[in-house]
């Protein structure tokens, strides 16, 4: 295996010169900042190179976090790119994989692994396994088992006035979830996550401006006639907008989210009393008809489903996209996408 040194944006290797006549391209992203990443990319590369592939390898950086990656993979010729890291490096790279149709390969190393678990991916090894068996397929027959993956677009306001545009995959939200995001480096891994969660539960409500939704309909499903749907100011502990059930943990928190849906799910939480003792029964409340797998059926739980949410806030708020922070903002405007990464997953 050819060493890898992380650097920025370096090609670590490509052996089309010392290999058999070429059969299909395979393109490696990788986030060094993992452990597991190396050692999965140890285990992946020559099952690749038994399989009759050809690859050439990039690692990622903070300033070059896969975009760029993606670009010089797909101007190489690349037939598939396998991408190995977490949900920050995926929607990183996805854009670009996504406009250019490119046949997708996930092998989850990073923390959370939100969309590998939610296209059925179950752990590194199951990846693994799953992309070689695809890769011999597509060399065998062409045949693999697709999923697109809408590319959702943000627009948000930060704190200091600056709107800026993005692209995420699965997951937004401010307030209470993003406050939790925010502590998660308290602890390492998913511990983190948990640390920053339980200290987010006693966090301050905040007002929420306007909640604007478009093409909607109600939680249960059924049909919204109007065009336009909301509440007014309102105290809330967090708005969310998701397409995958379980966020964190086993826990279904979005039981109608779908990973390839059109529409999001989403949940406004609150707002949760301000006395110790009430906010406590509250959130044992809320904790135990998630555990039933009936979230819903709790008052402060509210849900919709919508194509579009614009989030207006009285005061600057944590931010996240796909578990990754993006600063305190005044506004969040989420949109469902029609462009689809092409992901090979598991059959069921």
């Amino acid at each position: 295996m050819d060493e890898l040194t992380p650097m920025d944006g370096q090609v670590e290797s490509d052996d089309r010169t010392a290999s058999p006549p070429r059969t299909i391209a395979v393109g490696i992203i990788l986030n060094p900042k993992h452990p597991a990443t190396l050692r999965a990319y140890a285990d992946l590369v020559p099952e690749l190179q038994k399989a009759g592939a050809h690859h050439r390898s990039m690692t990622t950086s903070v300033e070059r976090s896969g975009r760029w990656q993606a670009e010089q993979l797909i101007e190489w010729g690349a037939d598939a790119v396998i991408i190995l890291g977490g949900d920050g490096t995926i929607r990183a790279t996805a854009p670009v994989l996504a406009k250019a149709g490119m046949l997708t390969f996930l092998i989850p190393t990073g923390t959370a692994n939100v969309l590998s678990r939610h296209i059925g991916l179950r752990s590194t090894r199951h990846a693994i396994d799953h992309c070689v068996r695809a890769v011999a397929s597509i060399i065998r027959d062409g045949s693999t088992n697709l999923r697109g993956i809408p590319i959702n677009t943000a627009e948000y306001q930060r704190a200091d006035g600056r709107r800026h545009r993005t692209e995420f995959i699965s997951l937004a939200g401010t307030g209470g979830d993003a406050r939790a995001v925010a502590h998660h480096h308290s602890a390492p891994g998913l511990l983190g996550y948990a640390w920053g969660a339980a200290r987010a539960l006693f966090a301050a409500d905040f007002t929420v401006g306007t909640v604007d939704t478009l093409n909607t309909a109600d939680g249960s499903g059924g049909a919204d006639t109007s065009d336009t749907g909301g509440s007014a100011s309102a105290p809330v502990w967090s708005v969310m907008a998701s397409k995958v059930a379980r966020p964190a943990g086993p826990i279904a928190v979005f039981p109608q989210a779908r990973i390839d849906a059109e529409a999001f799910n989403v949940l406004r939480v609150g707002p949760i009393p301000d006395r110790l003792i009430a906010r406590c029964r509250a959130w044992a409340g809320i904790a135990t008809v998630c555990l039933q797998g009936r979230p819903q059926a709790h008052p402060l739980m509210n849900y919709r489903s919508t194509t579009e949410i614009t989030v207006s806030l009285e005061s600057p708020m944590p931010t996240h996209l796909d578990g990754d922070l993006i600063g305190d903002c005044l506004e969040l405007r989420v949109s469902a996408g029609e462009k689809k990464l092409l992901v090979s997953a598991p059959t069921a």
